[in-house]
């Protein structure tokens, strides 16, 4: 799975949300609204949600703590470290017309690195002096 998609207990994120609006004094929509910036309906939404199912996706994680000024470990502590570390070759099969078995959309260095050797390969790159690769 993506590391993204990957989900995180919201229960430390709803907290330190309603915590900074109390500190701050604000209604959760003044908190994560607009500020010299763009409306936010979205976060929001995407509280209430987390509220519901108990889970927030590491996407959704890092958006709420860029938003508020905050780093995904001031939240998560180890939990954020051990979600996103991947320490799995993602060697499953690929979706039809990828140039590698390794899965798409992933953010490892591993995956990053085996796509754009896959992707050099496919586009006939030459080395200089018109060496071919071992």
């Amino acid at each position: 799975m993506p590391i993204d998609r990957r989900r995180l207990p919201a229960a430390p994120l709803i907290e330190m949300v309603h915590s900074a609006a109390r500190r701050r004094r604000e209604a959760l929509e003044e908190l994560l609204g607009p500020v010299d910036g763009p409306d936010r309906p979205w976060l929001v939404a995407a509280l209430r949600q987390a509220e519901t199912t108990g889970a927030v996706t590491v996407l959704m994680g890092e958006q709420f703590c860029d938003v508020l000024g905050w780093h995904p470990r001031m939240v998560w502590g180890d939990t954020y470290d051990a979600t996103i570390a991947d320490t799995t070759p993602h060697t499953g099969p690929a979706p039809p017309g990828t140039t590698s078995a390794w899965r798409q959309g992933c953010r490892c260095l591993d995956c990053r690195e085996a796509n754009r050797t896959a992707v050099a390969r496919s586009t006939g790159r030459h080395r200089l002096g018109g060496e071919r690769p071992a």
